[in-house]
Protein backbone atom coordinates (compact mmCIF):
# COMPACT_ATOMS: atom_id res chain seq x y z
CA UNK A 1 0.00 0.00 0.00
CA UNK A 2 3.16 2.68 0.65
CA UNK A 3 4.15 2.16 -2.59
CA UNK A 4 0.43 3.34 -3.92
CA UNK A 5 -0.26 6.38 -1.72
CA UNK A 6 3.24 7.27 -2.51
CA UNK A 7 3.23 7.16 -5.79
CA UNK A 8 -0.43 8.90 -5.64
CA UNK A 9 1.63 11.76 -4.08
CA UNK A 10 4.23 12.15 -6.53
CA UNK A 11 1.53 12.26 -9.29
CA UNK A 12 -0.26 15.19 -6.92
CA UNK A 13 3.23 17.06 -6.38
CA UNK A 14 3.60 16.87 -10.61
CA UNK A 15 0.33 18.19 -11.44
CA UNK A 16 0.82 21.02 -8.14
CA UNK A 17 4.54 21.71 -10.07
CA UNK A 18 2.65 22.29 -13.56
CA UNK A 19 -0.17 24.18 -11.99
CA UNK A 20 2.51 26.70 -10.36
CA UNK A 21 4.70 26.72 -14.10
CA UNK A 22 0.72 27.04 -15.73
CA UNK A 23 0.05 30.19 -13.05
CA UNK A 24 3.46 31.75 -13.67
CA UNK A 25 3.40 31.64 -17.17
CA UNK A 26 0.03 33.37 -17.07
CA UNK A 27 1.20 36.39 -14.40
CA UNK A 28 4.08 37.00 -16.88
CA UNK A 29 1.81 37.53 -19.97
CA UNK A 30 -0.77 39.49 -17.58
CA UNK A 31 2.51 41.60 -16.63
CA UNK A 32 3.59 42.16 -20.12
CA UNK A 33 0.27 43.48 -21.08
CA UNK A 34 0.48 46.10 -18.12
CA UNK A 35 1.98 49.33 -19.12
CA UNK A 36 4.73 51.28 -17.18
CA UNK A 37 5.62 47.86 -15.30
CA UNK A 38 8.28 48.35 -12.26
CA UNK A 39 11.43 45.95 -12.33
CA UNK A 40 9.81 43.88 -9.96
CA UNK A 41 6.00 43.58 -8.18
CA UNK A 42 4.60 41.16 -6.56
CA UNK A 43 1.58 39.16 -7.60
CA UNK A 44 -0.82 40.51 -5.72
CA UNK A 45 -0.03 43.76 -6.97
CA UNK A 46 0.20 42.36 -10.31
CA UNK A 47 -3.36 41.20 -10.01
CA UNK A 48 -4.54 45.14 -9.15
CA UNK A 49 -2.64 47.46 -11.41
CA UNK A 50 -4.23 44.94 -14.01
CA UNK A 51 -7.73 45.25 -12.38
CA UNK A 52 -7.13 48.81 -12.21
CA UNK A 53 -5.26 49.28 -15.40
CA UNK A 54 -8.81 47.39 -17.01
CA UNK A 55 -11.12 49.98 -15.25
CA UNK A 56 -9.38 52.71 -16.80
CA UNK A 57 -9.25 51.16 -20.42
CA UNK A 58 -13.37 50.77 -19.63
CA UNK A 59 -13.73 54.04 -18.86
CA UNK A 60 -11.74 55.51 -21.49
CA UNK A 61 -13.91 53.38 -23.77
CA UNK A 62 -16.46 55.10 -22.67
CA UNK A 63 -15.27 58.38 -23.20
CA UNK A 64 -14.90 57.39 -27.00
CA UNK A 65 -17.98 55.80 -27.65
CA UNK A 66 -19.54 58.84 -26.00
CA UNK A 67 -16.89 61.26 -28.66
CA UNK A 68 -18.49 58.78 -31.47
CA UNK A 69 -21.80 59.60 -31.01
CA UNK A 70 -21.11 63.18 -30.42
CA UNK A 71 -19.59 63.31 -33.95
CA UNK A 72 -21.84 61.14 -35.59
CA UNK A 73 -24.57 63.17 -34.51
CA UNK A 74 -22.98 66.51 -35.95
CA UNK A 75 -22.22 64.56 -38.96
CA UNK A 76 -26.18 63.90 -39.36
CA UNK A 77 -26.92 67.59 -38.60
CA UNK A 78 -24.76 68.31 -41.61
CA UNK A 79 -25.46 66.02 -43.86
CA UNK A 80 -29.12 67.27 -43.41
CA UNK A 81 -27.82 71.04 -43.93
CA UNK A 82 -25.67 70.14 -46.82
CA UNK A 83 -27.39 72.02 -49.92
CA UNK A 84 -27.59 70.01 -53.16
CA UNK A 85 -26.12 72.09 -55.90
CA UNK A 86 -28.26 73.66 -58.67
CA UNK A 87 -27.50 74.11 -62.16
CA UNK A 88 -29.06 76.17 -64.55
CA UNK A 89 -27.72 77.29 -67.87
CA UNK A 90 -28.94 79.63 -70.28
CA UNK A 91 -28.59 79.79 -74.35
CA UNK A 92 -28.48 83.45 -75.51
CA UNK A 93 -27.44 82.94 -78.85
CA UNK A 94 -23.85 83.49 -79.01
CA UNK A 95 -23.41 84.58 -75.28
CA UNK A 96 -23.59 81.43 -72.37
CA UNK A 97 -24.90 82.56 -68.83
CA UNK A 98 -23.98 79.53 -66.38
CA UNK A 99 -25.83 79.67 -62.94
CA UNK A 100 -24.65 77.59 -59.76
CA UNK A 101 -26.25 77.37 -56.35
CA UNK A 102 -24.08 75.35 -53.60
CA UNK A 103 -23.29 75.15 -50.27
CA UNK A 104 -20.23 76.55 -49.02
CA UNK A 105 -18.88 73.32 -48.68
CA UNK A 106 -18.59 72.61 -52.75
CA UNK A 107 -16.51 70.11 -53.84
CA UNK A 108 -15.41 71.52 -56.58
CA UNK A 109 -13.55 74.45 -57.83
CA UNK A 110 -14.91 76.92 -59.67
CA UNK A 111 -11.75 77.02 -61.97
CA UNK A 112 -12.96 73.90 -62.73
CA UNK A 113 -16.43 75.29 -64.53
CA UNK A 114 -14.26 77.75 -66.07
CA UNK A 115 -11.53 75.36 -68.17
CA UNK A 116 -14.74 73.14 -69.25
CA UNK A 117 -16.70 76.44 -70.61
CA UNK A 118 -13.50 77.39 -72.20
CA UNK A 119 -12.77 73.54 -73.32
CA UNK A 120 -16.26 74.03 -74.92
CA UNK A 121 -15.49 77.12 -76.99
CA UNK A 122 -16.65 79.78 -74.97
CA UNK A 123 -14.67 83.33 -74.16
CA UNK A 124 -15.13 84.31 -70.21
CA UNK A 125 -16.98 87.85 -70.18
CA UNK A 126 -17.71 88.01 -66.17
CA UNK A 127 -17.94 85.86 -63.27
CA UNK A 128 -19.10 86.45 -60.09
CA UNK A 129 -19.68 85.18 -56.88
CA UNK A 130 -22.20 85.75 -53.85
CA UNK A 131 -22.65 84.32 -50.68
CA UNK A 132 -26.14 84.64 -49.27
CA UNK A 133 -26.35 83.18 -45.70
CA UNK A 134 -25.16 79.36 -46.16
CA UNK A 135 -25.29 79.32 -49.71
CA UNK A 136 -22.83 80.24 -53.16
CA UNK A 137 -24.32 81.35 -55.54
CA UNK A 138 -21.73 81.39 -59.09
CA UNK A 139 -23.06 83.35 -62.33
CA UNK A 140 -20.83 83.06 -65.28
CA UNK A 141 -21.18 84.90 -68.32
CA UNK A 142 -18.91 83.67 -71.07
CA UNK A 143 -19.40 84.64 -75.38
CA UNK A 144 -18.73 82.24 -78.43
CA UNK A 145 -15.12 82.35 -79.32
CA UNK A 146 -16.47 81.68 -82.72
CA UNK A 147 -19.67 82.99 -82.72
CA UNK A 148 -21.23 81.21 -86.45
CA UNK A 149 -19.84 77.86 -84.94
CA UNK A 150 -21.73 78.70 -80.64
CA UNK A 151 -21.34 76.81 -77.81
CA UNK A 152 -23.01 73.54 -77.37
CA UNK A 153 -25.10 73.91 -74.68
CA UNK A 154 -26.24 70.55 -74.35
CA UNK A 155 -22.38 69.23 -74.22
CA UNK A 156 -21.55 71.85 -71.67
CA UNK A 157 -24.69 71.34 -69.34
CA UNK A 158 -23.71 67.68 -69.34
CA UNK A 159 -20.55 67.94 -68.52
CA UNK A 160 -20.94 70.60 -65.60
CA UNK A 161 -23.33 68.45 -63.67
CA UNK A 162 -20.92 65.30 -63.98
CA UNK A 163 -18.26 67.89 -61.99
CA UNK A 164 -21.19 68.92 -59.44
CA UNK A 165 -22.74 65.02 -59.22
Amino acid sequence: MESGSQSTRINRCLIERERRRHMKALFTKLSTLLPRKPTKMSVPEMVDRAIAYVKELQTRMERYEGMKMKLEAAYEVRKRRMIRPVLSIRDLGSNLEVNLITGLNMGFALSDFIHILQEEGADIISATCHHVGDRAIYTILSQAIYPRIGIATSSVHERLKSLIC
